[in-house]
């Protein structure tokens, strides 16, 4: 009897907790469903031609890119790849199986971003507002893209959350990258990534074929991008003109100290030396030399930014007026844990084709 009783209280936890999980997983499917609904009247179809004249034959030929994006403000301003936008002869948006002619505001193939405008707007659409208060997604979260892929409308994709990057290999990115597992392809570069409570973490600005992942710039970075954008139709990248390298010490934790200034540089002139172990740029720690190029992103040119170093047994504070980042410069490489800040930032290529192969 006592035997029987066991069964059939066994059974019965084992029923509720069928149950349960019945119950969280389709919670967990409308939550999904939930967050769909509530964003995909921002989504958009990107339409970008470019023409060319073929050397041979001088015949002018276009090539269209597609990608997707979504609108930012009620005004109709749409956040896009770059790698769509950025040089194109004409740009549009489709929206609901209708067209809409745009401008573009402006580009950074740094980052692989644009912001066009849209010139006549739907009658009906929403905004998806980025939040730069919530502190990034944990390892592992759910993430949901919305996009426009192939010649479909606007389609939901579900994957996790699985890295945050500051580097590939030896490139380095212009600042920390979220790397997701949903795919980028097929026309859905530019899109939003959402969590699971329709929070915006991310826009899809490159691809990793060989993961079948995806990179995305997080709200911080983008409102940066978007800001410097809007106002005046490019992001002036700062420069502070020195070189870092990482030391092992005693303890086996890492440090960072400067190892080269570049004369005449703001570096040099606010006072900093080599052999100076740095702590922070603009109150932002730095761990290790992938730290600085995300340090460095988020100043202003032409601007003061505070650096801490340590200096002997002295911790010392220096305010240091930044520039415009030189235009031509190479990539950033990491190479026995040494970087320059000559150059604070990978180029698009190196981001979305070199590192990542962001070939659509």
């Amino acid at each position: 009897m006592r035997c029987t009783c066991w069964i059939f209280f066994l059974t019965a936890l084992t029923v509720l907790n069928l149950g349960a999980n019945s119950y969280d997983a389709l919670a967990l499917q409308q939550r999904l469903v939930d967050v769909f609904e509530q964003n995909k009247d921002a989504i958009v179809r990107v339409k970008a031609a470019f023409r060319s004249t073929e050397s041979e034959t001088g015949k002018s030929q276009v090539m269209l890119r597609i990608g997707s994006g979504f609108f930012v403000s009620h005004e109709g301003h749409v956040l896009v790849s770059a790698s769509r936008a950025a040089g194109a002869d004409r740009v549009w948006i489709e929206y609901k199986d209708k067209r809409y002619a745009a401008e573009a505001i402006g580009h950074d193939r740094l980052t692989n971003v644009s912001i066009l405008r849209v010139i006549e707007l739907p009658d009906k659409f929403s905004i998806i507002p980025i939040d730069t208060s919530s502190s990034d997604p944990q390892l592992g979260s759910i993430a949901v893209a919305i996009s426009c892929p192939l010649d479909f409308e606007a389609s939901p994709s579900m994957g996790i959350i699985t890295g945050r990057d500051k580097k590939l290999g030896n490139k380095v990115f212009p600042t920390a990258y979220l790397r997701t597992s949903i795919a980028a392809n097929a026309g859905r570069n530019g899109c939003p990534v959402l969590d699971i409570n329709g929070r915006f973490i991310g826009m899809t600005v490159a691809s990793i074929p060989d993961l079948g992942g995806s990179y995305c710039l997080p709200p911080e970075a983008l409102v940066r991008v978007r800001d410097d954008l809007l106002f005046s139709g490019r992001i002036i990248h700062s420069w502070i003109g020195f070189e870092v390298a990482a030391k092992l010490n005693a303890d086996n934790t890492n440090s960072v100290y400067l190892t080269k200034l570049v004369e005449g540089s703001p570096a040099r002139q606010a006072g900093l030396i080599e052999g100076d172990r740095l702590l922070s740029i603009d109150n932002r720690l730095i761990n290790s030399v992938t730290d600085v190029p995300t340090a460095v992103f988020f100043t202003r040119a032409n601007q003061f930014t505070t650096i801490k170093v340590m200096r002997a047994a002295s911790e010392l504070e220096f305010s240091v007026k930044t520039r415009p980042r030189p235009d031509k410069v190479p990539v950033i490489e990491v190479s026995d844990s040494t970087i320059s800040t000559s150059v604070n930032s990978a180029t698009e290529s190196a981001i979305t084709k070199t590192a990542v192969g962001d070939n659509e």
